[in-house]
């Protein structure tokens, strides 16, 4: 055998190694994934699976895989993760939640490779306090993301403005382009 067609034989070998075995090279380029739950938080909405829950809180917010604010219910014999959005936004639009309360929310669910399932949220009500918080639009975009910025509602204080859709920058900018 030459060494030319020993390296081409070498070649293939790596090759169909990294083809069946993806996860492994996957895991040389960020991560072996274990303990994660392969979501991707902001984009990962899917409409068509869309449902409302009802549980109690068994776990308080508290920060998640990739700067995510998560809560754990528990609803009939099954746990919940609630996935609430970026810890930034939670701190300025979250509502009070503590132990025990009863939780109701509306989103898309989802079995993570880590074999937990979440919820990430579009709307969460506190049926023990009565607060609530919309997270998404009904199109499962994110409250906190710039694309859902024409359709954020934002409330202010009394006498102030409330803007329920529209903006002025709804084309995406407001600078002027030559």
């Amino acid at each position: 055998m030459t060494p030319g067609r020993f390296s081409l034989i070498c070649i293939r070998i790596i090759f169909l190694n990294c083809l069946m075995f993806d996860t492994a090279f996957a895991g040389f380029f960020g991560g072996d994934g274990k303990g994660k739950s392969g979501l991707d938080f902001t984009t990962g909405y899917d409409i068509n699976t869309v449902t409302t829950l009802s549980g109690r809180v068994v776990s308080l917010p508290h920060l998640g895989e990739k700067e995510n604010i998560i809560i754990e219910i528990k609803s009939g014999n099954e746990s919940l993760n609630i996935c609430l959005g970026p810890g930034s936004y939670w701190e300025k639009k979250g509502i009070a939640i503590s132990a025990n309360d009863n939780l109701s929310v509306k989103g898309s669910k989802a079995q993570g490779q880590d074999g937990k399932s979440y919820v990430l949220a579009q709307k969460l009500v506190n049926n023990t306090t009565g607060a609530q918080v919309d997270l998404r639009n009904d199109k499962g975009e994110a409250a906190w993301s710039l694309r859902n910025t024409g359709s954020m509602r934002m409330d202010s204080p009394v006498g102030g403005m409330r803007n329920q859709g529209g903006s002025m920058m709804r084309s995406g900018g407001g600078m002027m382009r030559r």
